[in-house]
């Protein structure tokens, strides 16, 4: 409720609700008959184990129920694992005797994972990467589009994880995915937290025609995440990003999702 009042005060079109345990779309739902002329709140399911990981029948039953989004694994992916370990999870997962995930498998993408990407395309849903490796995002992408995805976004590429290269991040644009930056790379509640020059220099590199910006806040010591977004929004301006650039990477690329 307190994001929403802050969205509609700062009259923001849309705001998108991601919980790394289970699906928004019941809030956004409650959320959006609230605010019947905006903001637009964006639902999205995360496919961690309280959801049954790699899981085809949660993720059609969150699409037929409206949800916007579907995130792979972020916590529970064996990429976040082995790059932050096991530690940094809201929930227990490889303690309790739960196998972090990978989406690939011997001969390539697993069928659990062509399934719930074919429900995506059914859905025209989002498709976002979250926190497995590029190399799995290149190989999630390339079918994605294969089987006719037609929205896709690389889930935050320059924090620590995934900490996508730029060479890759060019690869997924090429595919048609949208680049997420997100500015909770650049504050002390990212592990490995870089300078907010690091993400300026990648969003050139790649292209503001390529990318989205968000807060990926939520935690506690960042404090509320619509004035926060528009804190970082201010301080991404003084490495000569226009008004209009940065319109174009909070407004029109994220529009062309929707």
């Amino acid at each position: 409720m307190e994001v929403a009042q802050a969205a509609a005060a700062a009259g923001m079109a849309a705001v998108g609700l991601k919980d790394h345990t289970t699906s928004t779309v019941g809030r956004c739902f409650a959320l959006n008959r609230q605010y019947p002329s905006g903001p637009r709140f964006l639902s999205s399911i995360v496919l961690n184990p309280p959801v049954g990981g790699l899981n085809p029948a949660a993720v059609e039953s969150a699409l037929l129920a409206g949800t916007d989004i579907v995130y792979f694994p972020t916590y529970s992916a064996q990429h976040h694992v082995d790059c932050l370990g096991s530690d940094v999870t809201p929930v227990p997962h490889p303690k309790a005797g739960l196998t972090p995930l990978r989406i690939v498998g011997e001969h390539g993408l697993l069928d659990s994972v062509k399934a719930i990407v074919k429900e995506i395309a059914l859905h025209d849903a989002i498709l976002a990467t979250g926190h497995i490796s590029p190399e799995e995002s290149l190989a999630l992408l390339e079918y994605a589009k294969e089987v006719g995805v037609r929205k896709m976004i690389v889930t935050h590429a320059s924090e620590s994880v995934p900490a996508m290269s730029v060479a890759d991040q060019h690869r997924c644009a090429e595919l048609g995915a949208k680049i997420e930056h997100s500015f909770l790379a650049v504050t002390p509640c990212c592990p490995k937290n870089v300078p907010l020059e690091f993400v300026a220099r990648q969003i050139r590199e790649v292209g503001v025609e390529h990318c989205i910006l968000s807060s990926d806040f939520g935690q506690v010591p960042n404090g509320p995440p619509v004035p926060g977004f528009a804190t970082h929004l201010e301080q991404l301006r003084a490495f000569d990003f226009s008004l209009e650039e940065v319109r174009r990477m909070i407004c029109e690329n994220p529009k062309s999702l929707l």
